[in-house]
């Protein structure tokens, strides 16, 4: 009974010596000439010391949590419509730029469609219409976008 009783402290007590010693392991962040960014919990020449509360969901609110909360600085309305204005623009410009590229896989299926029927090479049809799917998507997303201005 005491052997037992012994053997579940000393494991209670190692499980938390490790949840311990896990949870204070310091984490570093390097930037590397590329711009890539690795965490690592080694330390790796030039990278910084991270803490970990900083990137935790209850952490105090940050600089981007913050401007959430009515505190962020305010851009007159002028230069709000003329920045939506460009967006709207881009975002239009998009739009008929996908609605080009549906149209050219669209006919490039038909026409493939209607040529290989003999041969029916699988894989280049299941691509266009991969293609044709993606297209679909991105004018549906900017459509939706565009709606929102």
């Amino acid at each position: 009974m005491k052997t037992g009783t012994l053997l579940i402290l000393f494991a209670l007590i190692l499980l938390s010596s490790i949840s311990q010693a896990i949870a204070e392991t310091n984490i570093y962040k390097h930037v590397d000439k590329d711009g890539n960014i690795t965490f690592t919990n080694r330390r790796i020449p030039n990278s910084e010391k991270i803490s970990i509360a900083s990137y935790s969901r209850n952490s105090e609110p940050g600089p981007a949590k913050s401007q959430s909360n009515g505190n962020a600085p305010r851009v007159k309305d002028t230069t709000q419509k003329e920045r939506d204005t460009v967006r709207r623009q881009i975002l239009q410009k998009e739009l008929s730029a996908e609605e080009k590229h549906f149209i050219d896989t669209q006919t490039h299926l038909d026409q493939f469609g209607d040529a290989a029927e003999a041969s029916n090479p699988h894989e280049k049809v299941v691509q266009l219409r991969n293609k044709l799917f993606q297209h679909q998507r991105n004018i549906t997303a900017l459509k939706k976008e565009l709606a929102r201005l």
